[in-house]
């Protein structure tokens, strides 16, 4: 009897500690549609909780940007291993899932033309964390050379995030190297540091 409560003392032990291992801390990070346009952008609201380890680069008033904010994991030598940025589209009176299709054909070409061999090219209505949502997964190899910042072969999820409560849908464009611990597309859900990022983001009312 002894050595069976001692078993389960250990047992509730390490899993207390792997608890406490898994806890990340976080800062959350806000849109609103009043930042949206001063940033002269579309307006949109939205909240997502970002790992304080990882980069946050936001957006600044008056300077181009292409997205509402770009997160990265940056190695020792100064190479990103994940990326995780907020794109979006915006579709008056028209359908995300017909529409959008072209949106995701110009950042596959966007990638190619940025120095990426891609291996595989899959858009459409793509399944991701129990879902389906417009999206492209491709795998791609960044030209020796082109790049200091990626350097590599690279796992990308781009996935147009649908709004209720508005036109302007978030376009996720998640990028993890090859050696992160990721085998499949499906591993951006849970199995990276910018996984986080996917599992806290919420819309909100504008």
């Amino acid at each position: 009897m002894n050595k069976i409560k001692l078993i389960a003392l250990i047992l509730v032990v390490q899993f207390n500690f792997v608890q406490c291992q898994e806890k990340v801390e976080v800062e959350t990070y806000e849109v609103t549609p009043e930042f949206a346009k001063k940033l002269d952008k579309p307006e949109v609201h939205f909240t997502v909780d970002i790992p304080k380890q990882l980069k946050l680069e936001k957006p600044v008033e008056g300077k181009k940007s292409f997205s509402y904010g770009m997160i990265q994991e940056v190695g020792k030598d100064s190479v990103v291993t994940e990326m995780y940025s907020f794109g979006y589209i915006s579709l008056d009176g028209m359908s995300l899932e017909k529409d959008g299709l072209t949106f995701m054909k110009q950042i596959r070409d966007m990638l190619k033309s940025g120095g990426y061999e891609l291996e595989e090219d899959n858009i459409g209505i793509l399944e991701f964390d129990g879902e389906k949502y417009l999206a492209l997964q491709t795998i791609g190899t960044m030209k020796e050379g082109l790049s200091d910042q990626f350097v590599g072969r690279y796992f990308f999820n781009v996935v147009a995030k649908p709004n209720p409560h508005g036109n302007t849908h978030i376009v996720m464009l998640m990028a993890a190297r090859d050696d992160q611990g990721i085998s499949t597309h499906e591993d951006f859900k849970d199995k990276l540091s910018t996984s986080t990022v996917w599992k806290t983001f919420k819309y909100l009312e504008e």
